[in-house]
This record gives C-alpha cells, sequence and structure tokens, in this order.
C-alpha cells in the first residue's frame, strides 16, 4: 500500500454507508438513541433544532449513540492549533467528497484540551500494569504443559490407561484459567519484536506516515500478522463483524475507519470477530500460519460424523457450529461479558497488541456482572466503566472474584468452559482463537448444552464418537442412533 497517499484512507460516502450497515446490525438498539439517561438533550451533538445554522457533525450514516457515554481518547490541542486540527488528525476530519463539517470543538467530544480528565487514558494506565497478585492469573511455559504423563480412568470395571497432556489435568480437568507463554514458536503468524534497532515507522512501513502525533497504526512487531500486513495482503476481502449477523465490511474501508474520527470516537469501535477465515481463498492460506497448541487436549467436535479422521469437513451443509475466529479491533474495542457456546473450553493468542481479561468463576450470578437477560450485550469499555471498580472492590464476595489477565503479543490465555468473561483491547490487537471440545472437565454439562442448543450437531457427534470407539463420552448424549 503506498504511504504517500494519505487521502485515500478517508472514508467516501460508499464507505460510510458501509460502516453504517454493520453497525446497525451490531448494535440495533443503537439507532434510536437520542437523549441522556435524565431524558435531557441539551449537547450540540445531539441538537437538531432547523433554525440553527449550524450543520449537524455528520451526514446522514452517522449513529451518535456509538459515542453517547464520552469514553473516547482526548487529544491534546493546543489553541492555537484550533482552526488546523488537521495537524493532530493528520487531516483526518475529511469524512467524504460530500461531507461539510464546521470544525467545532463541541461537535467532536473526542477533542478536549485536558488530556488528565479523560477516562479512556486513566483506566488505560492503569490497565497496562499487571493485576494484584491476588487476581491474577497463573502463567505457565508452554513446554512444561505439553509433557505427557499417566492418565488412568475407571470404565465400570475396567481401567483405561493412556498418556495426556500435563495441562490437560492441571488446568482442563480443574476447570482453570491460565496464562500461556512460548506457544507461537515456528509460527509464521507471528510478528518479529526483536529488532529493537528499528523505529515503529520502520517497522510498519505501509501505515506509518498516518500522523506524527498517532500510534494507532504503528504498533510494534514485523511481519506476520500484524494489521499492516494483513491490510496489504486482504485489504479487499470482506470480513465479518459478529456470528449474530451477516454483515461485512472490507479490510480497507475497516482501516480508514478506526484511523478516521467516527472510530476515534465511538466509546467501543467496532471489532472484526471472523469465524469464516480460512474457508475459501484467499484467506486459507492464513491457516497455514499458526498450529494449534499441542498442551491442549483433542478437540472432540472434530469426531462428528461428517469429518475425516483428521477433523476436516467432508459435508459442506452440515459444519460444525463456529469455533475459530480472527480478532481484530483498536483500543477500546473487546468483547463483551459472555459465556462461550457450549460449555466450551477455548485458547486466544495475541499477535499483536495487548488485551486486558476477565474471568467470573461459573457459579457468579450473571445479574450481578452486567449479564441481564433480555437485554443487549454492554461492550467492554462502557462495562469497565460501570462495573470494574464494583467488582475489584474489597467489598464484591470472595466467592465471586475475578481472575484478571494483562495479555501482551505472543502469549496464549486459556478460558476455561462455563467462565464468563470479558475482554478489553488495550491498543491494537490482532488474535487467534478457537473453542474446542475436551474430554476433561465439565463434560457432561458441554453434553447437555450441544443437545439443547445443536441438536442436529448433536446427532452427528453421537454417531461420530461411537464409530471412533469413544462410547464412554457417547454415553453421555441421550441418543442411541447409530450411523449419520
Amino acid at each position: 500500500m503506498p504511504t504517500n497517499y494519505i487521502h485515500d484512507r478517508y472514508l467516501d460516502a460508499e464507505e460510510r454507508y458501509e460502516v453504517r450497515v454493520v453497525k446497525a446490525a451490531e448494535r440495533p438498539h443503537l439507532l434510536h438513541w437520542e437523549d441522556d439517561e435524565d431524558g435531557s438533550s441539551s449537547s450540540d451533538e445531539k441538537k437538531t433544532d432547523e433554525s440553527s445554522s449550524q450543520p449537524p457533525l455528520t451526514d446522514g450514516c452517522d449513529i451518535p449513540g456509538w459515542r453517547a457515554r464520552r469514553l473516547a481518547p482526548c487529544v491534546s490541542v493546543e489553541k492555537k492549533h484550533v482552526d488546523s486540527i488537521d495537524l493532530v488528525l493528520g487531516g483526518c476530519l475529511n469524512i467524504g467528497s460530500g461531507a461539510t463539517l464546521f470544525r467545532r470543538e463541541s461537535q467532536f467530544p473526542f477533542i478536549n484540551n485536558n488530556e488528565g480528565n479523560c477516562w479512556w487514558h486513566r483506566t488505560k494506565e492503569n490497565l497496562c500494569v499487571p493485576p494484584p497478585a491476588d487476581r491474577d492469573a497463573p502463567v505457565v511455559e508452554y513446554d512444561d504443559m505439553c509433557a505427557l504423563v499417566d492418565y488412568v480412568k475407571s470404565n465400570g470395571c475396567n481401567e483405561e490407561r493412556r498418556k495426556v497432556t500435563y495441562f490437560s489435568l492441571e488446568f482442563e480437568e480443574k476447570n482453570r484459567p491460565v496464562k500461556i507463554l512460548g506457544a507461537t514458536v515456528n509460527w509464521s503468524a507471528m510478528p518479529n519484536y526483536i529488532e529493537a534497532n528499528h523505529s515503529e515507522k520502520e517497522q510498519n512501513e505501509g501505515w506509518a506516515d498516518i500522523s506524527d502525533h498517532s500510534n494507532l497504526m504503528t504498533a510494534k512487531g514485523q511481519g506476520g500478522w500484524t494489521f499492516a500486513n494483513l491490510v496489504a495482503r486482504f485489504g479487499d476481502i470482506s470480513w465479518r463483524y459478529s456470528d449474530q449477523h451477516g454483515e461485512m465490511m472490507s479490510l480497507n474501508t475497516y482501516a480508514k475507519y478506526i484511523t478516521t474520527p467516527e472510530g476515534q470516537s465511538d466509546d467501543s469501535p467496532l471489532g472484526i470477530y471472523d469465524s469464516q477465515f480460512g474457508d475459501d481463498d484467499p484467506t486459507r492460506i492464513l491457516l497455514d500460519e499458526y498450529t494449534v497448541p499441542k498442551c491442549f487436549s483433542r478437540d472432540l467436535f472434530e469426531l462428528e460424523c461428517g469429518s475425516d479422521s483428521d477433523g476436516d469437513e467432508t459435508k459442506e451443509e452440515e459444519p460444525r457450529p463456529p469455533y475459530r475466529w480472527v480478532l481484530i479491533g483498536p483500543e477500546r474495542s473487546g468483547t463483551g461479558l459472555h459465556v462461550d457456546p457450549l460449555w466450551t473450553n477455548a485458547w486466544v493468542t495475541v499477535l499483536q497488541g495487548r488485551k486486558r481479561w476477565l474471568l467470573f468463576p461459573p457459579h457468579t450470578p450473571h445479574e450481578s456482572i452486567g449479564m441481564i437477560e433480555g437485554q443487549p450485550q454492554i461492550p467492554s469499555s462502557i462495562w469497565f466503566a460501570d462495573y470494574y471498580e464494583k467488582v475489584t472492590s474489597t467489598s464484591w464476595p470472595a466467592e465471586y472474584k475475578p481472575i484478571e489477565i494483562l495479555q501482551c503479543h505472543g502469549e496464549t490465555v486459556f478460558v476455561p468452559a462455563g467462565w464468563p468473561h470479558l475482554v478489553l483491547n488495550l491498543e491494537l490487537t490482532v488474535a487467534v482463537t478457537h473453542n474446542y471440545a475436551s474430554e476433561f472437565g465439565p463434560f457432561k454439562r458441554m453434553c447437555e448444552d450441544v443437545v439443547e442448543e445443536e441438536p442436529e450437531f448433536a446427532v452427528r457427534w453421537y454417531a461420530g464418537l461411537k464409530k471412533n470407539g469413544r462410547d464412554d463420552l457417547a454415553s453421555c448424549l441421550p441418543y442411541t442412533k447409530k450411523g449419520c
């Protein structure tokens, strides 16, 4: 991508509409947001008085509810530069050839002369340090977790003896979160962070000139799955932003979105959550650039009837539930509080950037931590603003104490089944994640969820377990049907 044509990074009218379509599908409840919680509409941004001589902030593609909480970072602007804010934002105030903007500070709530009062700056500074010891997750070395140990399982009158990884018994069986170091050795997806003599701009040559004052697109790292490299390789490809809707957006448009005022002022910007990467060309090559860490037990969903012995799909019309994702997002984006589907385990490896995690014990009352049935999921940045202080205070019940993790590039987080968790991106972040079904841990509970949530898949899975000689596991599913 050329580095001398910054105007290519402005959102034109079609691209702004493309962003709006994804936003509308992602958080439809924000389409009708108008007033503050107290019912007032006093801010300049929400006034629609036709007698006003000032135009609206943007064209009809704007969704003000996405920045209702004013959580976005503040950009220090000297008074003498108010008439030339391009000096700070790299010219990104141009949001389309047909858009006319009055550069009034009140129209851009993320521009502020007092950086110290910005919620995001304060919060990020606090979250970029390791958690307190009493809430921090254990940290282990990958090679140690791959060690094979004896495993004995009683099947009635018989005993089954075999070798399993130390990790399977210590963390999958005990259902404990953990951070793993060193699992990305030999991954071509893993960027190089050793070139200390290279400046950040040299390491991300394709995006370094966005602004001398912005490091959004100049995170450290060279090669691999840096965001800059993914844009260069797959910029024209459309990516998914959720499994809950089918709206998509090209990576080129997304890159423009997160570097212009719309993305920079959103409370919780859009993030890429693509569960179909690698299914088709040209992204299929990405599957060869990383491997599932060997410390994890085999994914039992690979044994569904309809997959071959290596777990590859042989029946396109009957795919398994989504299980792998590419995750990309700028600071303040992330994943809201949720429990992973079907009581599966998950592992998440960060390739670029940093994430902050909170994981709650499975018995934590959902309502007490903001998981309220029938209400939209709270975006992670807003959740941190509303709940973080509460759940980390000394008055919070000890039995519901969360595990906190600061995850940096090259580190892998294991998320055990049934643990409510959320993730906040502290900077531009690229990660890969898999969910998998393990025979260790709460296997029977997982079977109950599979039968209830994915009954057709459950029938195929039962047949696959029987076919592969795992009658002991198949017996946990209420099926007697044989074959596919």
